[in-house]
């Protein structure tokens, strides 16, 4: 049965090296993780690519998996390879990043891949180096040849703070993952933002972006519910949703209209990839994240399961429920305690 670890995580002192003192590789792919595609990764993959190319490198990205209407302007045809075009099927999306990649081998070989905001590529480099900047910290804190992995609000934080990477766009990374300052160290995101609004970020460009960002809601979340196998544990303040359907649009949706009624979310889509949320700060999600192949936030993470496996889905709800349940009850029973309805 998984377990939430309560030892600290360990830490290391970090080093500056050669990303951050400006010495980037001549030609250089640019990726976020296989799964989740989300502002923060999307963003930061752009303003990476136009860092780079600025500096007269050549930086390039590859068409993703999913793509989410909310941010599919973020990106252009203009950052993927030529020679992946042909792939691309809508929305900047492909079926096997393998074969998208071996594609661009055909023609442009980088002399590295960097993955922004995850370590799960979705692919085989062949060979060509992998350096690894993220803000989900898989024990000790990393700033080496091989990458950057260091806490912090966003990926986007990352690039402004350790590399010198001012881009107006990140302000969507900052957004999206902090979901608007509510979540993720939101006061450090603040002060991430603030070096965007003294680099150029306006009013109106920050009031434009988030207009783009607003959810847009699909009819297809109430059929999906319908569909849904739904149950409800902690007098209905747990949500645990398994959909038959596989669309990530209808993935999020279903999610975003649980979070009116739920404190804690557990949402696996129909092809076994599984979102968690809470809003209790207290619940630490990561551990489950972790112990079901994926990572995140404390607060927001993912995992994955073989969706046509009962006995596994199952054991996911006992794991969610179970996670949930414990802080609830002790939350319970200091309400019942004071008899004042407020913690003590």
């Amino acid at each position: 049965m998984f377990r939430q670890s309560s030892k600290p995580t360990a830490r290391r002192p970090v080093c500056a090296k050669r990303h951050s003192q400006g010495r980037w590789a001549k030609k250089t792919l640019v990726v976020g993780p296989a799964q989740p595609v989300d502002g923060d990764s999307v963003s930061c993959t752009v303003a990476l690519i136009d860092y780079l190319r600025k500096k007269g490198l050549e930086a390039y990205t590859l068409p993703t998996l999913m793509m989410y209407r909310q941010i599919d302007w973020i990106i252009s045809s203009a950052h993927i390879h030529p020679a992946c075009r042909r792939l691309i099927k809508s929305n900047f999306t492909c079926d096997n990043l393998q074969a998208a990649y071996d594609a661009l081998l055909e023609v442009w070989r980088p002399d590295e891949v960097v993955i922004v905001d995850g370590h799960l590529l979705g692919f085989d480099t062949r060979g060509v180096p992998l350096y690894v900047i993220d803000h989900h910290v898989r024990g000790a804190e990393v700033d080496d040849e091989n990458g950057c992995i260091k806490a912090a609000p966003s990926c986007g934080c990352l690039l402004i703070e350790r590399f010198g990477i001012i881009d107006p766009i990140l302000a969507v990374s900052i957004l999206t993952d902090t979901f608007w300052f509510r979540q993720n160290m939101p006061a450090g995101a603040i002060k991430h933002m603030a070096r965007l609004v003294a680099h150029g970020l306006t009013d109106e460009k920050l009031a434009h972006y988030q207009k783009l960002l607003m959810v847009r809601k699909d009819a297809g979340v109430i059929t999906a519910m319908q569909h849904a196998d739904v149950r409800f544990g902690l007098d209905g303040d747990a949500a645990f949703v398994v959909l038959d359907e596989t669309d990530p649009e209808i993935h999020r949706g279903v999610a975003g209209e649980l979070a009116y009624f739920s404190r804690h979310m557990c949402v696996v889509r129909g092809d076994g990839y599984v979102s968690f949320r809470t809003v209790d700060e207290r619940i630490d999600l990561r551990p489950l994240a972790e112990h079901y192949g994926r990572g995140g936030h404390a607060q927001q993470a993912a995992g994955q399961v073989d969706i046509s496996d009962p006995a596994q889905v199952d054991q996911l709800y006992h794991d969610f429920i179970t996670l949930v349940e414990t802080v609830g009850c002790e939350r319970s029973h200091r309400l019942e305690l004071t008899g004042s309805g407020r913690l003590s």
